[in-house]
């Protein structure tokens, strides 16, 4: 995989732009770069990722925006500010997670603890932007939910929302909060009419081979 930080914006990349990207503030948390956030090793990691930039369709072909292009700069610039803010998210919501998951919870009583715990597993790079920066998700593998994990969407350096994996990469999550749900259900709705009507027989009059008169 390239590296990231050679991505232009404005680049035809097809419908996703893998790339990997080394935040030297995940070094020391969990290598979680296996099958579905598992882990790869027991050494600690060296802040390596993999991202996934999912492009913007303009004009018939997909690109990378200079929205993504300016998040993944912010991310680069403010790698711990951004850390600090999901592992606070991520530690005030403990109290909910551990009514769900009950005593697999782990004894965390401070944010580092989290190191011991969890791992970046990769980042999403959303279309959707907000004040002219992309969301990233971020994709985490944790020892408390081996299959779901951990998912959090960031807008810059705030949490939008905290869940399994899956929040990382779902797109509603960032429309609800850019305020875009109303249109995008618009597109998605008049896209799927289109394929609906596309699979509907082309002359409907044509009688089935077993009806001879």
């Amino acid at each position: 995989m390239e590296s990231l930080l050679d991505l232009k914006a404005n680049s035809i990349i097809g419908k996703t732009y893998e790339g990997v990207l080394t935040l030297t503030t995940w070094n020391g948390y969990q290598s979680r770069q296996g099958h579905y956030g598992t882990k790869d090793k027991e050494e600690s990691s060296d802040g390596t990722v993999k991202v996934f930039v999912k492009g913007k369709s303009v004009d018939n072909v997909t690109i990378s925006t200079e929205q993504q292009i300016n998040a993944i700069k912010y991310l680069v610039d403010n790698s711990e500010q951004v850390r600090g803010a999901l592992l606070t998210g991520l530690f005030n919501k403990l109290p909910e997670l551990k009514e769900i998951y009950e005593e697999l919870i782990p004894n965390i009583t401070e944010i580092e603890d989290f190191k011991n715990f969890l791992g970046l597993t990769n980042l999403h790079i959303m279309p959707a932007d907000k004040d002219n920066f992309a969301y990233i998700g971020f994709e985490l593998g944790c020892d408390w939910d081996e299959e779901h994990g951990v998912g959090v969407m960031m807008h810059k350096d705030r949490v939008v929302a905290i869940g399994q994996a899956d929040t990382s990469f779902d797109s509603w999550v960032t429309y609800d909060d850019n305020g875009t749900t109303e249109i995008e259900t618009q597109k998605w709705n008049e896209a799927n009419a289109k394929i609906q009507a596309e699979r509907q027989p082309i002359n409907t009059k044509v009688k089935p081979w077993w009806k001879f008169w």
